[in-house]
């Protein structure tokens, strides 16, 4: 599958594409949140756990899978440096008898790999999450909702405007690479610096291409007199019925109760100079389980919102 086929937005027929932006909005705003305050592997891979029936609701598994698969190539990079740069830890694993420049000599602990491993999962959680956003929400209708928040709508049309030109990027790269191929230029022969060199041309008529299109975005808005009036108008509205506050609100609650039982230590874990032993007693057990449901309300809404509109 082209790579611009993959991070282009596609309507789908799916309960969660159905769902209010502002509500989708909510849902995901608290699980990329709650990823940066958890540093228990657990609550992250409950967090990366409920982002699976969304992308299986939505119908978009395949090009989730090939954004994942991006991310698991990132995350060896994140562990290893993670070993390379910290050092400390209780329990070694390996010593370099070699001093390293700038690092010194290096030493391999247990309690680096496993937050390289933690990071790698909270890294797998936040993009997860931004698939489902990309993929679910229509740029017209994420631009919109920006507005009603009372963000500046010159900031929006940038972010917009970047989140369409990306795509059409890639999509140049693919027409481009398509063209050289058809000219008998083997772009995939052995041989790092051939690849580079057989490459050039596309990296200059890519760079050509934006420059022309970005002139054409620019002369376009000049003619429609974009930014004369700070009050706008829009063509489309976002209404919110009664039953779309309720579940905005329904929305909202895996983010409260998550910064609530943080600030109770609640999801916390120390990985250095000793990894702290994972306890399961007391109430937290009774903690994740409710944290689980909050976190699976995304998906339980929108089967629920489907089978109301059907009966409407």
């Amino acid at each position: 599958m082209p790579y611009s086929m993959t991070l282009t937005y596609k309507d789908e027929d799916s309960a969660i594409h159905k769902i209010n932006v502002s509500c989708k909005l909510a849902w995901l705003s608290g699980v990329m949140i709650l990823s940066l305050i958890f540093d228990n592997p657990i609550y992250l891979l409950l967090l990366f756990l409920s982002t699976l029936p969304i992308v299986t609701l939505a119908k978009i598994f395949s090009r989730w899978l090939s954004f994942m698969k991006f991310t698991l190539l990132l995350c060896p990079i994140i562990i290893l440096i993670n070993i390379l740069f910290s050092n400390v830890g209780e329990h070694v694993v390996y010593r370099v008898p070699l001093q390293i420049p700038f690092i010194g000599y290096l030493a391999i602990t247990l309690e680096s790999i496993f937050f390289g491993v933690a990071m790698s999962l909270r890294l797998c959680v936040i993009m997860s999450a931004f698939t489902i956003l990309t993929f679910t929400i229509h740029p017209d209708d994420l631009m919109l909702q920006m507005i009603k928040l009372k963000v500046p709508y010159r900031s929006v049309m940038v972010v917009s405007l970047s989140t369409r030109f990306f795509p059409t990027l890639l999509r140049d790269v693919d027409i481009l690479m398509d063209v050289q191929r058809s000219r008998g230029v083997e772009l995939d022969k052995e041989g790092v610096m051939r690849k580079i060199r057989n490459r050039m041309p596309i990296l200059i008529a890519l760079l050509s291409n934006s420059l022309e299109r970005a002139i054409q975005i620019a002369e376009a808005m000049e003619a429609r007199a974009f930014g004369s009036k700070e009050k706008r108008t829009a063509y489309k509205k976002i209404d919110m019925s009664k039953l779309d506050y309720v579940i905005l609100a329904f929305m909202f609650s895996p983010l409260i109760f998550g910064v609530l039982i943080r600030l109770l230590d609640y999801g916390s874990y120390r990985y250095y100079p000793a990894l702290q032993a994972v306890r399961m007693d007391g109430v937290e057990p009774w903690v994740i389980l409710a944290l689980s449901l909050l976190l699976f309300s995304l998906a339980f809404s929108s089967i629920l919102y489907r089978g109301i509109r059907q009966f409407d």
